[in-house]
């Protein structure tokens, strides 16, 4: 698995996206103090309209040259020009994330308030890198892609009816025992611990196996819906549900294995995705393929974590 790329919100399909309500929570005062039952589907939520600014304003910083880094090359070795683009987008991620600290604290999920909080914390670990910039460091701002980018997902799949329609046809997984502290949403703290995690190599080989078996479905078009597959399509599209629904196991024993609450919860919101996408595919529409991204950047963030700590 590699660094996702930034997605911006897409309004493709129709659908309004949810409005904000309600006010901005006071300091400390934290929306998802009370919410320790399993992760699930989300089908409404009040940061998602706030969000779209935040993160379109630090997509275009990004698109001024930073996509295209080389990303390869330490700061040691930068043109005056490459620094004050890495120097422009660790500014624009500090931004970023002192804006998202609301949000951790408005929504009432608290898997959604850990992707916040760990944008917040991977995105301020990247721009502090930038002085001593190596190759590894971009793992950093792997994870804060992947959980930015499971933010824009779940927002995306709410708009668009997708969460909706499809949420109900998944078992909700069992409660944990031990769900993640309300932490400080101010300044939290990356979830992977600096030496990793004991579920990190086998994470990274279920990842690299998903890579592999889900090819021919990943290459496919994903706005052709069902009702316009052909023979081949529909094969493709058949053969990968039992794969998915194997990743989807895997990764919630995994979750468990880690006693890492925030890692259970990442793994537990990439199952269920995994499933509800799963779930869609007889009757799929394009709006479907923001489940996937849910799962998908939820994986990644787990693997972006745990190369940023020990290494891809």
């Amino acid at each position: 698995m590699t660094v996702g790329a930034t997605l911006l919100f897409t309004r493709d399909g129709g659908g309004d996206p949810p409005t904000a309500t309600g006010n901005t929570p006071a300091a400390g005062d934290i929306a998802s103090a009370n919410d320790t039952g399993p992760v699930s589907i989300i089908t409404e939520d009040p940061t998602c309209e706030p969000w779209r600014p935040i993160i379109s304003t630090l997509a275009k910083q990004e698109r001024q040259g930073w996509e295209a880094r080389p990303y390869d090359v330490p700061a040691s070795a930068w043109t005056p020009d490459q620094r004050r683009m890495f120097e422009a987008v660790a500014d624009a991620m500090r931004q970023a994330a002192d804006q998202t600290v609301a949000l951790a604290k408005l929504t009432p999920h608290r898997v959604m308030r850990e992707l916040y909080e760990q944008s917040i914390a991977y995105w301020r670990a990247y721009a502090d890198s930038i002085p001593r910039y190596i190759e590894r460091d971009n793992f950093l701002a792997g994870v804060a892609t992947d959980t930015s980018g499971a933010l824009v997902a779940i927002c995306d799949a709410i708009a668009q009816g997708s969460a909706g329609s499809r949420g109900p046809l998944v078992e909700t997984s069992e409660a944990r025992q031990n769900s993640s502290s309300l932490g400080t949403p101010d300044s939290p703290q990356p979830f992977m611990e600096a030496s990793g995690n004991p579920v990190c190599a086998e994470w990274k080989r279920i990842s690299d196996n998903f890579d592999r078996d889900g090819e021919p479905w990943r290459d496919a078009d994903p706005n052709i819906p069902a009702s316009e597959w052909d023979a081949q399509r529909r094969t493709i599209m058949y053969d990968v549900v039992p794969v998915m629904k194997a990743l989807a196991k895997d990764l919630s024993v995994l979750g468990t294995k880690s006693d890492n609450p925030v890692l259970a919860d990442f793994s537990d919101l990439a199952a269920q995705y995994w499933l509800a996408f799963a779930a869609a595919i007889p009757s799929y529409t394009a709006a479907d393929s923001h489940l996937s991204a849910v799962a998908a950047y939820s994986t990644y963030a787990v693997f972006n974590a745990c190369a940023a700590a020990i290494g891809g």
